[in-house]
């Protein structure tokens, strides 16, 4: 006979593998949906600039839940790693807003650099303190030297991939100017800060209730990394148009961040948001 601890535990379980077949199903039906508009200019332009606010807000609402449930206090460490979540993805969804807007509205292609910029690179603030805040009762471990030297290890790996992949198209690019290609610069660079914090926990810590909510923000993390360095790539290139499948990354990290943020909620007491165990 089951005990009504083990059935919510089975529920639990449940909940969590339709919400992770439904944002499966979704990536794969963007992918699918990329590939038949390729011929559409005009619905992949729309799908192009309308479909990542409504991402970017999918993102944001769950992140807003997590916070509205465990109250705004500045002394919660809860608290302030939910606030952090929620004003990134707001910051990321003016941003997509802000880039609609000039696209949609005012037909301006490719709005890069804009004011859009700003909420995306702002937004990694909150973010990257959220993270901090998140594993700062690990600390310590951060001092080992097994510790240093994955983050290391993992600064050098992100470094060769960015003198490998942005610098060459700097050459071709000088036309661009300071602000195009140090806000191009800024992003991965950005991207490589968050991860110096996420994935040491998540390759160090693999066990806990901590830990794969954990791992599904990381993933979407170095998604929006692999975008980021894409995009700089092309544009700079010249070779980025509306509707290239490199956005698919961008969107895959929205609706991977959307189920950790999720996981989290699903885990969770306050309490255990911050346990390791």
């Amino acid at each position: 006979m089951q005990t009504p601890k083990k059935t919510n535990q089975r529920n639990h379980r449940s909940s969590e593998t339709y919400v992770m077949v439904a944002i499966l199903t979704a990536a794969t039906a963007l992918g699918i949906l990329y590939f038949l508009a390729q011929s559409d200019v005009m619905g992949l332009y729309l799908i192009s600039n309308g479909l990542p606010p409504l991402l970017a807000l999918t993102a944001f609402i769950t992140a807003s839940v997590g916070l509205f449930r465990n109250g705004v206090r500045t002394n919660d460490r809860i608290s302030l790693v939910w606030l952090g979540y929620s004003l990134a993805m707001l910051l990321w969804l003016l941003g997509e807003s802000m880039w609609a807007v000039y696209t949609l509205w005012y037909s301006i292609p490719i709005p890069y650099p804009s004011i859009a910029d700003i909420f995306w690179l702002v937004g990694y603030l909150p973010l990257l303190i959220s993270l901090i805040v998140q594993v700062w009762p690990l600390r310590e471990v951060f001092a080992t030297k097994q510790m240093r030297a994955t983050i290391i290890l993992m600064f050098a790996l992100a470094s060769a991939l960015l003198v490998g992949l942005v610098p060459p198209t700097y050459a071709s690019s000088l036309g661009e100017g300071f602000a195009t290609l140090a806000i191009s610069l800024a992003y991965p660079l950005l991207d490589v800060a968050l991860l110096s914090v996420a994935l040491p926990m998540v390759l160090l810590f693999r066990k806990g209730t901590f830990w794969r909510p954990f791992l599904f923000i990381t993933i979407g993390l170095i998604l929006t990394f692999v975008a980021d360095v894409l995009f700089t790539w092309t544009n700079l290139n010249g070779t980025y148009y509306d509707g290239n499948y490199l956005e698919l990354f961008f969107h895959w990290s929205y609706l991977t961040l959307t189920y950790g943020f999720y996981l989290r909620l699903r885990h969770g007491t306050a309490r255990s948001m911050l346990g390791a165990g």
